[in-house]
């Protein structure tokens, strides 16, 4: 076997446990944010971002080693920029075979990831909406009119309080 070919199984391997952690990561700001804890979700945030910046270097070190292989191999350049694709389709068929699976554990890793990130942040965002509809609520509920005694409309003490319900299980 070619050492190139060693080499990227090795890093794909440490690229595909690099997001593997990261998802691990994701699914635990999940947890977080359903259970409304922020200090949970900033460690897991600043946790995501250094596991982000350590995928980001393995991903640089894969794509200089594919670009490496191409100029040691003679591997026809493809008209965009170099894709995993394109490469797995240059090299021959023992190569391929051995790195076929590790390209779709990848790819496969990486999407899940990506919709991991997509739902955290709808969720992130349905949380803000619901959070601010409610303090919209309360600054309204605080400047309604009430009737005292007297029947004279008045404003709303501080001691006086208003009737809020929100259904936070929606």
């Amino acid at each position: 076997m070619s050492d190139w070919v060693e080499s990227l199984r090795d890093l794909f391997t440490k690229e595909i446990d690099c997001y593997k952690r990261l998802l691990d990561w994701e699914g635990k700001k999940r947890k977080a944010i359903h259970e409304a804890d922020g200090k949970t979700l900033e460690s897991c945030v600043k946790e995501s971002y250094h596991l982000m910046v350590e995928a980001s270097e393995w991903e640089r070190i894969r794509m200089k080693t594919i670009q490496d292989v191409y100029t040691k191999e003679n591997f026809e350049n493809g008209k965009d920029s170099l894709t995993l694709t394109h490469f797995m389709n240059q090299m021959d068929r023992e190569s391929n075979y051995k790195l076929k699976g590790f390209a779709q554990e990848l790819r496969t890793v990486v999407l899940d990831l990506k919709e991991a990130i997509v739902v955290n942040e709808k969720l992130l965002r349905t949380r803000n909406d619901f959070l601010q509809k409610t303090l919209d609520t309360i600054r309204e509920s605080g400047k309604e009119k009430v009737y005292t005694s007297s029947h004279q409309p008045a404003r709303r003490t501080q001691n006086q309080k208003s009737a809020v319900i929100l259904n936070a299980s929606v």
